[in-house]
């Protein structure tokens, strides 16, 4: 018999106003205006937006119900609230203003309890390029690869050549519009920032804040549907967040709410934007100039003078990366270790960039394991000019992890860029040290034959992709940013082999990258272990590569593109001096954050250095330029990597009082 299951309207009702009450979305579209707000929301009144203060109660860590003030003031069963908004105007600054809103119980308790500023945008559109710095990138929204860390696409079907950008499940917006929420902490991001950029209207909306209350850092929050034509940005505190990012994917958040009693008060400040910007490279450059607009300039630690660090780093190496037997001796990370990953990495996380120290202060020993290693290094090219990952005692390893063993002629191919880039660099600098005899002419061999398989690829394919497979130069995994270090490295071999081919191909590659992906407002894949997440390695490659090719023709057109790259990069680096918990070894160092960089989206931390690069190209752009925008960020960069360094006199670990 057949029965038909009857479920009351009522469920669909509750279920209704459960998603309602979960969401940050709030109806603007009422009619009513608040007194209180009318500053801010006739700031962004011509980008539909509406400022809102809101009363938040938890269950748990679930958003249970938003309570909206109204003239200032909060009526709620058991507690009464009053608000109140301190604004700013900047008389040399139209497009932004500055304030403060506070929050404080007047009467009663409240339980589970946070507050928060949203900013409500109506006529939302799916065109609308949503941005965190160093988290979301036109909002992310990719094709996502479901799979654990370290990731990779192993299924042929879902990497042909024609491939989307395609990432891991890091925090996004969804392709359609369809409902969406990112919850973020502002530790998240390089700035606590929020923005967006219209194409429509070549407009743009930035909200900056501080990062954190008397409770700690803040919520950062960004939800959309596109059935409604909605969207919301909003700063909560406490920041509780129902999920949290965890590597490749989420989690249960531990955040926590707050119990308030009468007189309990906490404040929030902004500095809001609504500017006209003509196109992404533009709305880049607005975020490069505001980024430090509400923390300020920041202060410098000169705690170890660079010339020490100099001889700490070439000790270390004196010391601790070399591994020899008698058949195999190269420079690595950890010669001790059995993990193939600390052994020898071809170019990108490992050599020929761990042998430059030695050669820019040479002896005989450290130039003979700099010459070994290169010879290590030329043995591990395949027929086709394009070079092999990972090598460890004998064996090599590809770049595609769980079958590195098994398939390991799959490598990245900006390997063989970046061993052709630092490999020239290298030959050029032991000849000039006066160590020009221990360069032998297979290193050149071996040099021109990576920059012909780099062209051979080119041609094949129209770009250079991510990973390859080396012995036979077919495509394995096709798109993202990474290919760009080829830019660098073809431009510099044209140089050093007089080929005028390379740098033509160069040439078109640069603009191939910059118009296809940067120009839109993505860059990444350059890491190998992210697989196309946007990150800060891509931005840097091209500002490299663009200022070499500016050096080597002295054509504007590269130095735009420099230029543009490196707004991007900065969209990754830590512009202000993050509040580190007291406890923690970076508190209790004093460490200032400034100048940091954040890896990728995928992995979001922050760590010193540029990785695998000086960063020089930040004071060549600034030569060639005259901005000290450029100089001011090179420093940022330059003096937080000392910092970390650990000496007597400066303690990088400290004993808990």
């Amino acid at each position: 018999m057949n029965r038909s299951i009857i479920i009351p309207a009522a469920f669909f009702l509750v279920l209704s106003l459960h998603a309602q009450n979960n969401s940050w979305l709030i109806n603007t579209t009422d009619g009513k205006t608040d007194p209180s707000t009318a500053v801010a929301n006739d700031f962004i009144k011509n980008l539909r937006g509406n400022m809102q203060l809101v009363l938040c109660r938890y269950d748990g860590n679930r958003l249970l119900e938003k309570n909206i003030f109204s003239d200032n003031m909060l009526k709620m069963p058991s507690s009464r609230w009053k608000s109140n908004i301190s604004i700013v105007t900047d008389p040399e600054d139209k497009d932004a203003i500055e304030f403060s809103v506070s929050f404080k119980i007047t009467k009663g308790s409240e339980k589970s309890a946070g507050v928060a500023v949203a900013f409500d945008f109506d006529d939302w559109s799916l065109h609308n390029y949503v941005f965190a710095p160093a988290v979301l990138y036109g909002g992310n929204r990719f094709k996502i690869e479901q799979v654990g860390y370290p990731p990779y696409i192993y299924n042929a079907d879902n990497h042909p050549l024609d491939m989307p950008v395609t990432t891991t499940n890091i925090l996004h917006l969804n392709k359609d519009g369809s409902s969406a929420k990112v919850e973020m902490l502002t530790g998240n991001c390089a700035t606590p920032m929020m923005a967006y950029y219209n194409p429509d209207n070549q407009r743009a909306f930035i909200l900056i804040t501080d990062q954190d209350t008397r409770f700690g850092n803040s919520g950062m929050f960004v939800e959309e549907n596109i059935s409604i034509n909605q969207a919301a940005f909003v700063v909560s505190a406490p920041g509780v967040r129902e999920q949290r990012y965890a590597m490749c994917g989420r989690e249960e958040s531990d955040d926590v709410s707050a119990d308030w009693t009468e007189g309990d008060e906490v404040s929030l400040r902004f500095r809001i934007y609504n500017t006209a910007v003509k196109d992404i490279p533009g709305f880049f450059e607005k975020i490069f100039d505001v980024r430090k607009s509400l923390s300020g300039e920041n202060e410098y630690r000169n705690i170890t003078p660079y010339s020490a660090v100099a001889g700490m780093i070439l000790k270390l190496h004196d010391g601790g990366k070399w591994y020899e037997d008698d058949k195999y001796a190269y420079t690595c990370e950890d010669p001790t270790s059995e993990s193939c990953f600390s052994h020898l990495q071809l170019g990108w996380g490992g050599s020929p960039f761990f042998t430059l120290p030695m050669v820019i202060m040479p002896n005989p020993e450290r130039v003979r394991k700099a010459a070994k290693t290169f010879d290590q290094i030329v043995s591990l090219q395949a027929p086709t000019g394009l070079f092999y990952g990972i090598f460890m005692k004998g064996q090599i390893f590809g770049d595609n992890f769980k079958q590195n063993a098994d398939r390991p002629f799959i490598a990245m191919t900006r390997r063989t860029a970046d061993i052709l880039y630092v490999g020239i660099q290298q030959i050029e600098i032991l000849q000039k040290q006066g160590y020009g005899s221990v360069v032998k002419s297979s290193w050149d061999s071996s040099l021109r034959k990576a920059a012909d398989a780099l062209v051979n690829v080119w041609n094949r394919y129209g770009q250079f992709g991510q990973t390859i497979n080396v012995e036979t130069g077919e495509m394995e995994v096709n798109g993202s940013t990474a290919g760009v270090a080829g830019v660098g490295a073809l431009g510099l071999a044209s140089e050093y082999f007089k080929d005028p081919h390379y740098l033509e191909v160069a040439k078109k590659a640069c603009r191939y990258y910059y118009e296809r992906d940067f120009k839109k407002g993505y860059a990444g894949g350059g890491a190998a272990e992210i697989i196309q997440s946007p990150d800060s390695e891509t931005p840097w490659d091209m500002a490299e590569s663009a200022m070499g090719l500016f050096e080597m023709t002295g054509e504007k057109e590269w130095l735009e593109i420099a230029k543009n790259a490196v707004y991007t990069l900065s969209t990754w680096t830590v512009s202000y001096d993050y509040r580190f918990p007291a406890d923690c070894d970076m508190g209790r160092s004093n460490c200032n954050a400034t100048g940091s960089i954040f890896a990728s989206s995928q992995n979001n931390h922050s760590a010193p250095g540029l990785y695998i690069l000086s960063g020089d190209f930040m004071l060549k752009l600034y030569r060639a330029t005259g901005d000290h925008r450029f100089s001011e960020f090179y420093k940022d960069l330059a003096h937080n990597t000392i910092q970390y360094v650990n000496t007597s006199t400066n303690p990088t670990i400290r004993k808990r009082s």
